[in-house]
Formats: structure tokens, C-alpha cells, sequence
């Protein structure tokens, strides 16, 4: 590797820019990134959040990576979709307040859009950015200085809104598309949905009645969610099978298959974001849009036969789990790119097991199609296992991540969850780097962090535990947090909205991106875990060879997982952040060498074969 190599990786809701360097570089302060615009050659010197040099004084809240460049190797930039853009890091040296260009390098070039080959379509939303002090400044303050949510749901209610483009990117918009290609071929679209109360996109299937058939699942308690949206649906006519499950199973599906004037399939919605705003803007979500006949085809059959379930007087009958359980071949897109769809619930029993004091839990996901695939792909893993999660409960794909991470540490692993009693539970073997989350959280008044739609776990005496790498005591796994008593002169936070319950909504693993076997796994409505598998109806996906997409959802996954690394560490009482850039050239020491360097280091050498 050269003295400086830099890599720019993208999707559609911004860009993962990486650099490493191999020898220290005297009086090297950080490095400026410079955004280079490859339509009109314009280069601009990106911007940060001032983080003051030490002993520096200043009122500014804003500041340029010139001035105040990056003390590190990594960084997320906000490009608009469709742009194409180059970038150039540059080392500054000198003193602060007098800093002069060193030798720079520029990265490959990269194009923000949506298509993944010519048969994959995917969508990233950046809802995680809630939690930042962007969002935390445009908001009017309550009296105890903290953002005002009203305002903030006020901002997501009109798409137009400065506060709705940044954190939606085009998610409400790319969800429309099979609706919108029905429209245009005079096709059909037949959608199987968990929550509709969105009211702009009830609106808009209102306005579009006639391309569209649905099963509409019951949500929240007493169907409060869909309830108005069922009701105004069926009024005007339209084709709306009412799905309706017990409480201890979930009508979960996110899915919209169209076909085409002569009933053929052609191409299939999935998406971890539900038609609600908190899920186009308050979480972290995603779509993917698959054009395949064959693909297609599978999906109609599972809208077939969940609405024939739906008339059944045992819903989700021995007969459609035992459909569900027989997984579809996978299919070659033509481009390289395999896929399949895996559904739940795929077992005979009803209810997940409970686990015994020292009952190995692996043998338990093979008892569902969705997480004997997950499990089956993870062990596999030879590169690194990338993950976002909600709540998978256990057992669940959490359980292989904890094992790998153990039996194989040379596996780079990261993942962030939506709340800290989501994260893996004490497991045999990992007490040395086990470290207590919920109960500091408990004993620190932290709440905030513990998801209250899970109350027995937060009574769980069995405390929760960041996963940490061997040797190093970086964890590899956490939970979504933000400032919401703010921090030095950083202000307060929200990390969500009132009523809501997840942050990071999506449910995907990637592994191996940078491999030659790359994999995405989940990608739909599925929690990746056995409650999933067993009680819920459900899509998952393992899509296999399309380097580019596992790539752009290792974007989106090292996006929301860099964003809370720091918030959660500060919450937890671990973050050695002064809140000072260094005066010296020291501070380049952790980058040179080390298990993040190596990681970063496979990132780069993955980009060039």
C-alpha cells in the first residue's frame, strides 16, 4: 500500500469515504476532504461540526476539514442523488491556524442511484439521522432546552420540508414504483402490508384504487395503527382483504408484487420500512425492487395463498406453514446475481421454545427456514459479517455472531441494534469481554436507551452485553443512542419520536462484501430471528454474487453503526473523545497499525480486484 490510499464507496443516500496511510506523517494535523463534482468540476472543501484544536477558543459551531481537518480515516458525505463525485484527501501540516496542503490522493469515482445491475433497484433512507445536531438545531427547544418532537413531527408530515428530504432521501417515493410501472403497463400490483398510516400514501393509493390489490394486516393494539386507513379504504371500494392475527403473531409483511397486463409476473417490492412516517423518517430503512419473472411469480404465490389464510378458521394453517417451509430454488437473474425468498412462518409449532439454563441455541434456529438459512450463510463467513437489527430476540442470528466472533476472530464484525436490550445476551465463554450495558444504563438513569416495548427484558436479571473484538475493547455491537442531555457545547438530542419504538428499523447482514462470495441477508420484513421464523408472517431474502448491492448496504449499515458508535459510547460512560482535535502529530499513531486499521485496510484491497 502506498504511503496514502483513499476509497469512496456509495448508494443512493450518501457516500463512505475511507483512507488509510502506512507511516506517520510529521506535523500532520488531519486531512481535509474535498468533494469533486465530475458534471461540472467544482471542488468543494466539505464542512464539519467545529471541533475545536486544544487550547483553541472559539463561538463558531461550524467550521471546513481546511481549518479543522479529520482526525481520522473515515467519513459520510451527503451527496445529492444522481451525482457523480471524486474525492480528494488532503493532509494538512503545520500548526493550527496556519496549516498547509501535504501530498493528497484522490478515489475512484462514484455515481449515488438506485440501480444494483439491471435487475436490482435499491433504496436507503438515512431516518438515523434524527439524532444529530443538524436535526437538533433546525427544532425549536422545549423549556428544558431539548428539541421539540412536535416539531419535528410537524417537519415529517410535509415531504417538502427541509427536515423530511434530508432524513426520508427518496424511500417515501421509491416505494411507489410498482404502483407507478402498473400505471404504466397496465399492470397490477398485489401488496401484503403490516402498517398503512402513512397519510400520503394512503392518499395516494386512494387516488390509484384500481391497480392495486391487498392484504392489510392488523397493527398496534386494537388495530390502532391501520384502523382510519382500513376504514377509508374500504369505503371507497377498494380491493382490501383484512388479515387479522392473534396478538403473539405479527401480519409483518412489506411487500408488493406487480404483474403485468396478462397476469405474468414481473418484478417484486420489498422493504424493511413500513408505510408510516416514523418509517420513512424517523428510522433507519430500506427497499429493494426486483425485476424477475421467476422471482416474481414466488412472490404472487405467497400473496395467494396468505390471502386464502386469511379466510381459514386457523389462521396461518398447518398447510400454509408447511408452503412456507418449502424454500424456492434460488434464481439467476442473468447478471450473476442469485436470489431467493424465504418465508415464515415455516414451522408446525406455533410458539418458539423456551430456552434451558445451558441449552445451546443453534440446534433451535434450524427449527425455521428463515434463520437455518442465516445461520447456514454466517458460518460460512470469511471476510466480515455487517449487520442492522431491531429486535430479534432470542435465539437469532445474534447468537451465530457471538459464537463467530469467539471461534473466529480473524472475521471482522459489526452491527448495531435498535435499543440496548436487543443486544446478544451473556453467552458461555465470553465473560472476559463481556460488559454490562443495561445495568450501567440502570444505575446512570439512561432509560431512554432500554426499548419500553419490551418491558420483561428490562427486568430480565440476565443483563445484556456488548460484544467486543479480542483484544481491543472497541465494541463490535450496539445499541442506538443519542445526546438527549447534550454534551460539552454539543446539543441535546432526540432519538425518536415519543410513540415510537424502533430507530434502526432495518433488518439486514451482509457478509463478505468484499469478498469473493458476497452475501445480503434479510433485506425484507423479517427480525432475523426464530420468533420471526415461527409466529409471524414474513419475507426474508438471501441475495448472493451482486457485489455492488452487498456493497451499498454495507454503506448504509456502516452509516448508522459509525453515526451511534460515539453517542453510545458516551452513554455508556466509555467514549475517550476530549472533544479536542490534538496539536500534534500523535494522534495518527491508533490509525497505523491494529485490528481497525487491518479491517479498513481489507476494504481498500477488496475494492481493487
Amino acid at each position: 500500500m502506498s504511503a496514502l490510499k483513499a476509497v469512496a464507496l456509495c448508494n443512493n443516500a450518501g457516500v463512505m469515504i475511507v483512507w488509510l496511510w502506512e507511516e506517520l506523517i510529521p506535523n500532520c494535523l488531519g486531512f481535509s476532504i474535498r468533494r469533486i463534482d465530475k458534471a461540472t468540476g467544482k471542488k468543494t472543501v466539505l464542512n464539519s461540526r467545529l471541533v475545536r484544536f486544544k487550547g483553541e477558543e472559539s463561538t463558531a459551531t461550524e467550521s471546513d476539514t481546511d481549518s479543522h481537518p479529520i482526525q481520522g480515516c473515515k467519513w459520510f458525505d451527503g451527496v445529492d442523488e444522481g451525482a457523480t463525485v471524486q474525492y480528494e484527501i488532503v493532509p494538512r501540516v503545520g500548526k493550527p491556524g496556519n496549516l498547509k496542503d501535504g501530498e493528497a490522493v484522490l478515489t475512484n469515482e462514484v455515481t449515488l442511484g438506485f440501480d444494483y445491475g439491471p435487475y436490482v433497484k435499491a433504496c436507503f433512507n438515512r431516518g438515523h439521522l434524527v439524532s444529530t445536531q443538524w436535526v437538533a438545531e433546525k427544532l425549536p427547544k422545549l423549556a428544558d432546552g431539548k428539541p421539540d418532537p412536535a416539531a419535528l413531527i410537524a417537519a415529517i408530515e410535509d415531504p417538502e420540508s427541509e427536515i423530511a428530504k434530508l432524513l426520508g432521501a427518496s424511500l417515501p417515493t421509491f416505494t411507489r414504483l410498482p404502483y407507478e410501472d402498473a400505471k404504466r403497463i397496465a399492470g397490477h400490483v398485489l401488496a401484503l402490508y403490516y402498517e398503512l398510516s402513512s397519510p400520503a400514501m394512503v392518499q395516494y393509493l386512494k387516488d390509484n384504487k384500481d391497480v392495486w390489490s391487498m392484504v392489510l394486516g392488523n397493527a398496534g393494539k386494537d388495530d390502532a395503527t391501520n384502523a382510519e386507513a382500513r376504514e377509508e379504504l374500504h369505503a371507497i371500494g377498494a380491493d382490501v382483504t383484512d388479515r387479522m392475527l392473534p396478538s403473539s403473531n405479527l401480519p409483518h409483511n412489506k411487500s408488493a408484487v406487480l404483474v403485468g397486463p396478462d397476469g405474468k409476473p414481473v418484478s417484486w417490492m420489498l422493504q424493511s420500512a413500513n408505510h408510516t412516517k416514523t418509517g420513512y423518517y424517523t428510522q433507519a430503512n430500506h427497499g429493494l425492487y426486483i425485476t424477475s419473472e421467476p422471482f416474481a411469480a414466488v412472490g404472487v404465490d405467497y400473496y395467494d395463498r396468505t390471502k386464502a389464510d386469511c379466510d381459514d378458521v386457523q389462521s396461518q394453517s398447518a398447510a400454509y406453514r408447511k408452503a412456507n417451509a418449502a424454500v424456492m430454488s434460488p434464481v439467476d437473474l442473468g447478471d450473476g446475481t442469485e436470489v431467493q425468498a424465504i418465508f415464515s412462518p415455516s414451522s408446525e409449532v406455533r410458539s418458539k421454545p423456551k430456552v434451558e439454563k445451558g441449552q445451546r441455541t443453534f440446534p433451535l434456529l434450524e427449527m425455521a427456514a428463515s434463520t437455518a438459512k442465516v445461520k447456514e450463510v454466517l458460518l460460512k463467513a470469511k471476510q466480515g459479517v455487517y449487520f442492522l437489527a431491531f429486535y430479534p430476540g432470542a435465539p437469532s442470528f445474534l447468537d451465530v455472531a457471538t459464537w463467530l466472533q469467539k471461534k473466529k476472530p480473524h472475521l471482522y464484525i459489526r452491527g448495531a441494534v435498535s435499543s440496548a436490550q436487543a443486544l446478544p445476551k451473556q453467552q458461555e465463554g465470553i465473560e472476559d469481554d463481556a460488559f454490562p450495558d443495561i445495568q450501567r444504563l440502570k444505575t446512570q438513569g439512561l432509560t431512554s436507551l432500554l426499548d419500553v416495548s419490551h418491558p420483561s427484558e428490562i427486568a430480565n436479571p440476565q443483563t445484556a452485553v456488548a460484544l467486543f473484538r479480542p483484544r481491543k475493547k472497541t465494541p463490535a455491537i450496539i445499541a442506538a443512542a443519542a445526546l438527549e442531555n447534550g454534551w460539552e457545547d454539543w446539543h441535546a438530542e432526540l432519538l425518536k419520536l415519543p410513540d415510537a419504538h424502533a430507530i434502526i428499523h432495518s433488518k439486514v447482514i451482509v457478509v463478505d462484501p468484499f469478498g469473493d462470495d458476497p452475501w445480503v441477508l434479510g433485506a425484507a420484513s423479517d427480525n432475523l430471528g426464530l420468533k420471526a421464523g415461527i409466529a409471524n408472517d414474513e419475507t426474508m431474502l438471501a441475495i448472493r454474487g451482486n457485489k455492488r448491492l452487498a456493497q451499498a448496504y454495507f454503506v448504509h449499515i456502516m452509516d448508522v453503526y459509525s453515526h451511534f458508535m460515539w453517542r453510545y459510547l458516551l452513554a455508556t460512560g466509555r467514549s475517550t473523545f476530549s472533544g479536542e482535535l490534538s496539536t500534534t502529530s500523535t494522534w495518527q499513531r491508533k490509525y497505523l497499525s491494529g485490528r481497525t486499521h487491518d479491517e479498513y485496510a481489507s476494504w481498500l484491497e477488496g475494492m481493487e480486484e
